[in-house]
């Protein structure tokens, strides 16, 4: 997939803008605070429908305007040509259109055009919170299964429905035989959403080694789910699996009902990175965890481009702070194998095979074209 065009207006604190990226990799740079990551949002928005860091749509409206537009084009390995649309108002919301039809779900547009981003803030999936590393699984998983997509959604909506009735649980037999039938919903969504995550895991872990070992400093990575359900190890079906989860929600019935919520499933799982063995949250430097991340990283675009048959455009805000000139050059390396890349970056990086893009010259040229 590549990215011919694209044409922001009011857009963050860009009025108007256009760049057109080079067919490999493109170094965005500029002073900070000139407004190099809104570029690369805005087509992290024609690739999955929002910005970066679940920013909400009227935090990418610049002050004192009424509506923000983003047009850009997009030509697949293939040859075929997709055309975006997105629009945003407080009055109207959100509107995207795919070559002029208008999308009335946006979950479908996921997937058509892969992506792959990193940004300094995403360091909270190595060192933060577990949510972090589930929304790592979920996005790169629905990008290539609309499937695992769909049993998200639904899990997502029989959670609520389960939580709310445990919210107000009583001894009457009506909350007994909802939650009955809920669980029984939820344990069939959760199956195949945590089989679909395993299946992922196994892939991805093989390919992230063969990325990780071109890092200097010769340590062993390792990547493990760690499952809220109680597994025997051995492989599982998603029948074994929906079985595994009633048998699981029946143990902690009481427990539910005490604390008013639910207390297992795919919703409460995490991903555990570790270095030489040891948790990389605790003993990896901040060095370290980047470089772990950004091999996570070129890990998905590999893996994406294998499940999809298409190479994912690469979205890379601020990549090479915090690693050293060897390792930012082993990424240059790297990415010049991984189709169309956008990199931003304080400097102007004069490597071959790379396209400057100026973001001080490019704003002045639209201003003056204003």
């Amino acid at each position: 997939m590549r990215l011919e065009t694209i044409r922001i207006a009011n857009f963050r604190n860009h009025r108007v803008l256009e760049v057109e990226p080079g067919p490999s990799i493109t170094n965005i740079y500029g002073r900070n605070g000139s407004g190099k990551t809104s570029i690369l949002e805005a087509i992290h928005f024609c690739a999955l429908t929002k910005g970066f860091a679940g920013s909400a749509d009227r935090d990418c409206l610049s002050f004192g305007e009424e509506i923000f537009s983003i047009r850009a084009a997009f030509v697949s390995d293939h040859g075929r040509r997709t055309e975006i649309r997105i629009s945003y108002s407080p009055a109207n919301e959100k509107q995207i259109f795919v070559n002029e039809q208008e999308l009335q779900t946006f979950s479908r547009h996921i997937g058509l055009i892969p992506c792959v981003t990193f940004s300094p803030h995403e360091l909270s999936i190595v060192n933060g919170p577990p949510s972090e590393r589930r929304r790592f699984l979920d996005t790169a998983i629905c990008q290539y299964d609309r499937t695992y997509m769909a049993d998200l959604l639904q899990y997502r909506r029989v959670l609520q429905q389960r939580n709310a009735l445990l919210a107000n649980f009583t001894d009457h037999p009506s909350s007994h035989t909802g939650l009955d039938i809920w669980t029984e919903q939820l344990a069939a969504h959760a199956a195949s959403i945590v089989l679909a995550r395993l299946l992922f895991i196994v892939r991805f872990r093989e390919m992230f080694d063969k990325v990780y070992c071109w890092l200097p400093g010769g340590a062993e990575p390792s990547i493990n789910y760690c499952c809220s359900l109680r597994m025997s190890g051995k492989e599982m079906s998603k029948d074994d699996l929906k079985d595994y989860y009633i048998e699981r929600y029946t143990e902690i019935r009481n427990q539910e009902i005490l604390r008013r919520q639910t207390l297992a499933g795919p919703h409460r799982d995490d991903l555990m990175f570790f270095l030489d063995k040891h948790d990389i949250r605790k003993y990896a430097s901040q060095g370290q965890q980047r470089g772990y991340l950004v091999a996570m990283k070129l890990t998905m675009h590999r893996y994406l481009h294998e499940m999809s048959g298409e190479q994912p455009i690469s979205l890379l805000d601020d990549l090479f702070s915090e690693l050293d000139d060897t390792v930012s050059r082993l990424m240059v390396d790297a990415l010049s194998s991984c189709g169309q890349v956008l990199i931003t970056s304080t400097k102007e990086r004069e490597e071959k095979g790379v396209t400057s893009f100026s973001i001080e010259e490019a704003v002045n040229k639209a201003s003056a074209q204003i």
